[in-house]
């Protein structure tokens, strides 16, 4: 019976996969103004710049994206008309930055400056070349084979950020750090034993090496190895445990970047920097499409590393703005990283050389029953329960930024709530020490910025910062917003209870950051439209509920934290201006600091009634433990959007209590047509 049972449900994955879970690119468009820039437009642009004489066939770019439109153009605008079409190509050019505005609608160079003392993102030739020229350094090879390697096949090496220090010696060189890992005498499977002890300066512009770093630490031989498994140590398969959508989708994906599913609608695109940019989110409530966000996207992402020797303490990366969430975007694997019933899309990114590459399986779409009722009430009288399943539809991307892999979803409930998650998986970065346990004599100073997770290896601990920028515009884009937070009250003498908690409401008047309260009090922001009643007489809104609110501890001289002041506070509130889109700033690879967030705010200006931008942290600090290894199990961390007076019921009240289930006449009569 158990094999029976097997067979039929490997059958009926196979059967009701069809062509659902096979990949798409965009249509080429564009179509929306919203819709990222084409191939063509691209090409389109470079040309442009090479026929100025701006650029030509060696320039890198460090970021080629769209410039979108006034928002009230985008608000207006009808499918069907024609609109402007722009990009901002930030490019390299004898040793210098530069940013270009072309227009490729009507061909012109709408401007185009040099900004000095700015380093952009990094880019592959420059990883190419610093690896490179480390390996082939005399000096470099005469350090390992000080360290005891003959061959130097056995070592492969990994140019990184070199963070942003005003001490540093290298004055306003652009620098690349490189590491190198020891692939022979391997720990396990996945992981290379790293050969922390030394780490290499590389000028990006010119290869030259500045500067060969050396740890203070004593060095772990080579003879001492980590945990050791292989893939034949593999457990036996599950028996199928499976998603699946046999009647078809319920969504409808319009030139693989529009979605309609249930009430909601939304347009997204794949940007080189944010990864995912998700726009026009709009609910539609009775006929009537009520917006809820403008536009959402992952901002930046700070992870600082807590390790204050030579050759660890510049690993404070920035790594939207160093190296790109979609510029480093993975495939999904189908049936694993999403549901087999998913729809997988693939992006166009563009590339360093002004071209474009694509990203197989960059982002999946799919539905899912959470096995959870979206609703329930059993009336015990009749007998008689009263339920509806809960499925959510999920938009996901997963950027893979070395050891390191993040998994970010939005995630769409019926009842009008939106999801925002980010899983951390991959695996930890680590560092050899002489002590096997952790009850060895040398544990003690081992130990002291990390945890032994394996013997003789040291996971550091670190931070994990990611900054969503929320343009949030419920029912329009004047909005206003509250601090909600419920409060205890003693009650006088003479009544039956002495205690009670009530609410208490208060208002955000300017641009900052924004406090969260203390203690046990229940804290939610929420945002309305002050400008409109709904029917029962409430301004409608929205709570940003939040889930990790945990905030950098790192001190305010810390040249990190100047780099990623964003990570001091969990919210953050800022008027919507044109540019202000990087909460670490536009440039943060080696940046000095205070740029981003902290310039969008400095004036104070009045957040009420305005059009605003929600900026939220899901944070956490990484305390590393032996469970994270050899590869660590995905930590999911969310915050959630949820209505606030924004409707006069559940939107899900009207849920049928079961699926469509075609009888087979139907079933048959549908085939036919």
């Amino acid at each position: 019976m158990k094999k029976l049972l097997s067979f039929v449900v490997a059958g009926l994955v196979l059967c009701c996969l069809g062509t659902q879970a096979q990949a798409q690119a965009p249509n080429s468009g564009p179509f929306h103004p919203m819709d990222g820039l084409t191939p063509e437009e691209i090409q389109l642009g470079v040309s442009m710049l090479r026929n100025a004489r701006l650029v030509n066939k060696s320039t890198q770019f460090a970021d080629i994206r769209l410039r979108e439109l006034p928002k009230a153009d985008v608000l207006r605008w009808k499918r069907g008309t024609p609109f402007a079409r722009q990009g901002v190509f930030i490019f390299r050019q004898g040793g210098k930055t530069y940013e270009t505005i072309a227009d490729v609608g009507t061909q012109k160079i709408i401007s185009s400056r040099e900004i000095p003392g700015v380093q952009p993102a990094v880019h592959q030739d420059e990883w190419n070349r610093a690896r490179e020229a480390v390996m082939k350094s005399p000096s470099w090879r005469k350090e390992m084979t000080a360290l005891g390697y003959k061959d130097l096949k056995s070592i492969n090496c990994t140019p990184i950020g070199s963070g942003g220090f005003p001490d540093r010696k290298y004055g306003n060189r652009r620098v690349l750090k490189v590491v190198c890992f020891d692939v022979e005498n391997r720990l396990d499977y996945l992981q290379a034993r790293p050969i922390d002890h030394i780490v290499t300066a590389v000028d990006a512009d010119s290869s030259e090496l500045l500067e060969i770093i050396k740890a203070k630490e004593p060095i772990v031989p080579l003879n001492i190895k980590g945990y050791n498994r292989t893939l034949a140590d593999r457990r036996t398969p599950l028996r199928p445990v499976v998603n699946i959508a046999p009647g078809g989708a319920n969504f409808v994906l319009r030139g693989g970047i529009e979605v309609e599913w249930q009430n909601w609608s939304f347009h997204m695109r794949t940007d080189r920097r944010s990864g995912l940019i998700m726009s026009m989110v709009k609910f539609n409530d009775n006929g009537n499409n009520r917006m809820v966000a403008y536009q959402m996207a992952l901002s930046e992402m700070f992870v600082p590393y807590m390790d204050p020797s030579e050759t660890w303490a510049f690993k404070t990366f920035l790594d939207a703005g160093e190296y790109g969430l979609g510029y480093l975007i993975s495939t999904l694997a189908p049936g694993r990283d999403c549901p087999h019933n998913a729809v997988f899309i693939d992006a166009l990114i563009p590339s360093d050389q002004g071209g474009v590459f694509r990203a197989d399986k960059a982002i999946c779409v799919f539905e899912r029953n959470t096995g959870d009722p979206a609703w329930r009430h059993y009336q015990s009288g009749a007998n008689r329960n009263y339920s509806a399943p809960q499925v959510e539809l999920v938009v996901r991307m997963a950027p893979t930024i070395g050891n390191y892999d993040y998994i970010v979803d939005y995630v769409f409930q019926l009842r009008g709530t939106i999801k925002v998650r980010v899983g951390a998986t991959g695996l930890d970065a680590l560092k050899m020490v002489s002590s096997a346990r952790a009850d060895s004599p040398s544990a003690r100073e081992d130990l002291r910025y990390g945890n032994l997770i394996a013997p003789h290896t040291v996971a550091p601990y670190h931070d994990h910062y990611f900054s969503f920028r929320l343009d949030l515009d419920i029912d329009g884009d004047k909005n206003l917003l509250l601090l909600d937070t419920v409060q205890p009250q003693t009650l006088p003498a003479g009544n039956r209870r002495r205690s009670l908690w009530t609410l208490r409401t208060s208002q955000i008047v300017k641009e900052g950051a924004v406090s969260h309260g203390g203690g046990n009090k229940r804290v939610n922001w929420r945002i309305i439209n002050p400008n409109k009643r709904t029917a029962l007489g409430h301004f409608p809104g929205y709570y940003l509920v939040p889930g990790h609110v945990v905030t950098s501890l790192l001190t305010a001289d810390d040249p990190p934290q100047q780099r990623a002041l964003f990570s001091s506070n969990p919210l953050w509130v800022s008027r919507r201006k044109p540019g202000e889109f990087w909460a670490a700033g536009d440039f943060p690879n080696q940046s000095k600091g205070g740029e981003g967030l902290p310039q969008y705010v400095a004036d104070g200006e009045s957040v009420t009634n305005q059009d605003l931008v929600l900026w939220y942290n899901i944070g956490f600090h990484h305390l590393t433990l032996p469970e994270d290894f050899p590869v660590l199990p995905t930590l999911w961390h969310e915050f959630m959007l949820r209505p606030a007076n924004f409707f006069t019921r559940n939107p899900a009240h009207d849920l049928a209590p079961s699926f469509l289930v075609r009888k087979k006449g139907q079933q048959k009569k549908t085939e036919k047509q």
